[in-house]
């Protein structure tokens, strides 16, 4: 044994060198998206394969599969020297999407393979059909990039292949330049590395490790351990980019048992002909980032806290897909996956959680030739939006949320107008955006970003333009994302459906609008006081005809006062069952329910739930004759619904139409 106050010291001098490495990472690299956007992430993996240290600061989706990656590589490379490097981007085998390219660097000790330095980072592109890479029209991976499965080259960093990468990718001197920082980052941390063994030996530091892997499953278990057995069932969706296939849906049935967590996927939809699938990787890093969330935030995340939980994800689905999936918006379908847990574990702990998160990145490329500075860009975002309210307080604006790690929120304006041929029109925060609430979410942003080139090329790959955040316990939804090209001062086609760009080719003077969403509500908003109202309206935050969703308006002086009219966009109703064959997310609404709430074919409607996020169903009828206010939903929600009436509110969001196919030309 090593001690525990060893144990505990060695435990921080690991993240120190995973803090400097991100430190360094900033100050050296010729990208914006990583000295701007810190897109990437840096960890230690022993050799076994598991993860040991990262600094608190990195994003879960990048950390949590590195050690899928490289227990990957470990499966497949017999040989391993110490002057070899890998490159790993694969999604089928522990990647994210093609962007994010893994540099793995072995430390031998005596001989022995003993440590892995790793620095996942987001390039600006990899190749594929689209400037940047990630577009809402990949129909298969090959149209995304070059795809890098353990990929070997020396850590000279002179090799053919990485000519051949190189040669084969936009912008590539940022690309190169940002390499060989990362490889000058590694020899750096592998020299901490070393000193800390000679300090301590190789044994106390093997051993150190163990007992950190050790009490962060201890403590993981004990989390579990409070909670109620049982099996908790939810299901979210996703916009997609198919009417035919609307919505996506992500099921997830939770089973807790003792100290352990079990999580089934089955019944999630089947992978796609488009970039909203994801690798095996992403399954298991919803369901710990969101077990570790909400039941543990404090603890440190290593290869110990995930080894009370399992869990089963169906091949050839969206959360595990295989090739040619493409898996560019790989966390469109993660934030989906979060969404399905906090949805199952809210009815565990429903005081706990949150109101949902914008749910998506926002992936927003310009790319194009700038005649000024003589060369190509690349003008990448991912506009953040507002976070869920909880019991104790509002969601905040327009930040990165807790699943995502320390992403800034948004790119400074002088540093892109400095460096792209791009005008920054406007930055603010988008009024009425977060779901109302006794504790509303917040804010989304809007962004408008004028082209001053003679033309670029824009693409958009972003999720929840239709179906907006979820808000919990009876709170409501945040507004859903939005983009848009203005031109000449008139908002112009630039898709088929929202927020899915391919190359849209722009002119100069086009204004590019980005209007992300807000976080949903914590509870019924006619509980929030009337002097946070009264605030919000003077911040802007909230809006004057907003005052009625709150059970607020005003008196004959202009102060505010309780509203108890009922609200037009909800009414309570009686819950009928259709056939065991229906689709989860469909229901019939009875006529009398259909004219109270005003409800067509195909339009959305939320059940408002006390516990836990409000469940999502689509109109697929409305059955006549019936003068009684009843909402037919399928049997496989039973088991959400212990009573026989539910508060039904219709929103705005309807499924996307199918476009009529024009006429050939004669």
């Amino acid at each position: 044994m090593s001690g525990f106050i060893t144990t505990a010291v060695v435990r921080e001098a690991l993240a120190s060198i995973v803090r400097e490495m991100r430190r360094a990472m900033v100050r050296s690299s010729y990208s914006s998206i990583i000295y701007e956007g810190y897109d990437f992430s840096c960890v230690l993996i022993d050799a076994e394969g598991q993860l040991v240290a990262q600094s608190g600061e990195d994003h879960p989706f990048h950390i949590i599969p590195v050690a899928a990656s490289v227990s990957h590589l470990l499966a497949t490379r017999r040989a391993i020297s110490p002057d070899d490097i890998f490159l790993h981007n694969d999604p089928y085998t522990g990647g994210t999407h093609l962007n994010d390219v893994a540099v793995v660097w072995p430390v031998f000790v005596e001989d022995q393979l003993a440590y892995f330095i790793v620095i996942r980072s987001h390039w600006a592109d990899i190749g594929g059909m689209t400037p940047g890479s990630l577009s809402g029209g990949a129909q298969e991976i090959l149209q995304e990039g070059l795809r890098l499965d353990n990929i070997r080259v020396p850590k000279s960093g002179e090799s053919e292949a990485l000519r051949l990468i190189f040669d084969n990718i936009r912008v590539n001197e940022e690309a190169i330049a940002d390499f060989h920082a990362v490889l000058g980052i590694c020899r750096i941390a592998e020299a901490r590395l070393r000193r800390l063994i000679e300090k301590y030996s190789f044994d106390v530091l093997r051993q150190s490790v163990t007992e950190l892997l050790d009490s962060s499953e201890r403590r993981m278990r004990s989390m579990l351990l409070a909670l109620d057995d049982g099996d908790y069932s939810y299901v979210s969706y996703l916009d997609g980019n198919d009417p035919a296939l609307f919505p996506l849906r992500v099921a997830v049935k939770l089973t807790i048992s003792g100290d352990n967590a079990h999580a089934d996927f089955t019944g999630t939809s089947g992978q796609i002909a488009a970039p909203l699938n994801a690798g095996p990787a992403i399954a298991p890093t919803s369901v710990l980032t969101i077990l570790k969330s909400y039941l543990d935030p404090a603890g440190i995340i290593n290869s110990g806290t995930l080894r009370p939980i399992s869990v089963f994800a169906p091949e050839r689905t969206i959360v595990n897909a295989r090739a040619p999936a493409p898996c560019g918006g790989l966390n469109e379908v993660r934030f989906a996956a979060d969404a399905a847990v906090l949805g199952a574990i809210a009815q565990v702990i429903p005081e706990r959680v949150t109101g949902d998160v914008r749910g998506t990145s926002n992936h927003t490329y310009i790319g194009g030739f700038d005649p000024v500075r003589n060369k190509s860009f690349i003008f990448y975002e991912y506009p953040s939006g507002g976070t869920g309210g909880w019991s104790v307080h509002d969601g905040n604006h327009a930040v990165r949320a807790f699943n995502e790690g320390e992403n800034v929120s948004i790119q400074s304006t002088e540093v892109v107008e400095a460096i792209y041929p791009l005008r920054i029109l406007q930055n603010e925060l988008r009024s009425d955006s977060g779901g109302a609430g006794r504790f509303r979410g917040g804010c989304g942003l809007i962004r408008r970003v004028e082209v001053a080139c003679p033309d670029a090329r824009l693409s958009v790959l972003s999720d929840r333009n239709i179906i907006p955040p979820a808000g919990v316990n009876g709170g409501r939804s945040g507004a859903p994302n939005r983009f848009e090209v203005v031109r000449d001062g008139r908002p112009i086609e630039a898709t088929d459906f929202p927020g899915k760009i391919t190359n849209f080719l722009l002119r100069r003077g086009d204004v590019v609008s980005m209007q992300s969403s807000g976080g949903g509500g914590f509870g019924a908003a006619g509980e929030r006081a009337l002097d946070l109202i009264a605030d919000d309206l003077a911040d802007g935050i909230v809006v004057e005809t907003s005052l009625a969703v709150y059970g607020a308006r005003r008196d004959a002086q202009g102060a505010l006062e309780r509203d108890t009219t009922a609200l037009r966009d909800e009414a309570h109703a009686a819950i009928g069952w259709l056939s065991n064959s229906t689709e989860i997310h469909v229901c019939v609404a009875s006529e009398a329910l259909a004219l109270r709430l005003r409800l067509e074919i195909g339009q959305m409607v939320e059940l408002v739930m006390e516990r836990g996020p409000s469940v999502r169903a689509w109109i697929d009828e409305i059955r006549p004759g019936r003068d009684d206010s009843t909402i037919f939903l399928a049997p496989k929600l039973r088991p959400l619904f212990a009573g026989s009436v539910v508060t039904v509110r219709a929103l705005a969001s309807e499924r996307p139409r199918v476009r009529a196919a024009e006429s050939p030309a004669p």
